[in-house]
């Protein structure tokens, strides 16, 4: 009787949990749904509050909300918003024409860290489809392993062709599966940032940038970033940047 009692309560609860959370899925949608009418009808400031409340800068936002953010931000002359969101859309759609509007915008109000270049969008390119990769090197390393293990077995010599791929494999493999957590990009998004020397509010002031500006981490050191500024390395608080 008691393990019937148990069973009916676990049931109850998940019901409930499944009721409480049902409204909050449904008021977004609804706001949504709205945003996008006022936005239909030109009311652009009240839709901008709908989306913007409905953003979230951790989680995968979908490309019509971004693209619509970045339309809305560009309307305000807020080139800030409106180029972190078109990077934002970057990660999820790279194309070349996108590339170029975040270039020609930076370059209007010479912002550095969005020059358009290959190595840039391979980054992308890597961020958006990286999740194949590893699998076609598995495919390329169970192909050479088994060669290997073949050759071994019939006790015939291994070309040193095949030493050499294994070799070149793992160096690959390594560096693919590391590229996500060695690049990471942000921008500043306050005016009268400094840059310092070192992670402290007592080092040296290396240079004052304005808000707009595109960066690379490097790491971090407690609230600070190490950031690449003019292919140099400093440090700039995490509070001063929005995480790409």
């Amino acid at each position: 009787m008691q393990a019937l009692f148990k069973k009916y309560l676990a049931s109850g609860i998940v019901l409930c949990a499944l009721f409480a959370c049902g409204p909050a899925v449904a008021v977004d949608m609804k706001e949504l749904k709205t945003a996008d009418s006022l936005f239909a009808m030109g009311r652009y400031p009240e839709s901008l509050l709908l989306y913007r409340k409905n953003f979230d800068r951790d989680e995968k936002n979908s490309q019509s909300l971004l693209l619509k953010l970045a339309f809305l931000a560009e309307k305000t002359n807020n080139y800030t918003d409106c180029l972190y969101y078109l990077s934002k859309l970057a990660l999820q759609n790279p194309s070349r024409r996108l590339f170029e509007k975040m270039d020609k915008l930076a370059e209007e109000h010479n912002l550095s860290g969005y020059e358009f270049d290959d190595y840039n969008y391979f980054i992308i390119f890597y961020r958006r489809y990286g999740d194949y990769f590893p699998l076609l090197l598995l495919t390329l390393g169970t192909y050479i392993v088994v060669i290997m293990v073949t050759k071994t077995r019939r006790r015939e010599p291994i070309l040193q062709i095949h030493k050499i791929s294994i070799i070149v494999y793992l160096l690959v493999l390594l560096g693919i599966l590391n590229i996500p957590s060695l690049y990471q990009t942000c921008i500043v998004v306050n005016e009268n940032t400094f840059l310092r020397d070192e992670p402290s509010s007592a080092a040296p002031v290396v240079e004052q940038v304005g808000k707009g500006h595109k960066l690379t981490i490097l790491g971090s050191v407690d609230h600070w970033n190490r950031v690449i500024w003019n292919n140099r390395i400093v440090y700039i608080r995490r509070n001063d940047l929005w995480n790409i």
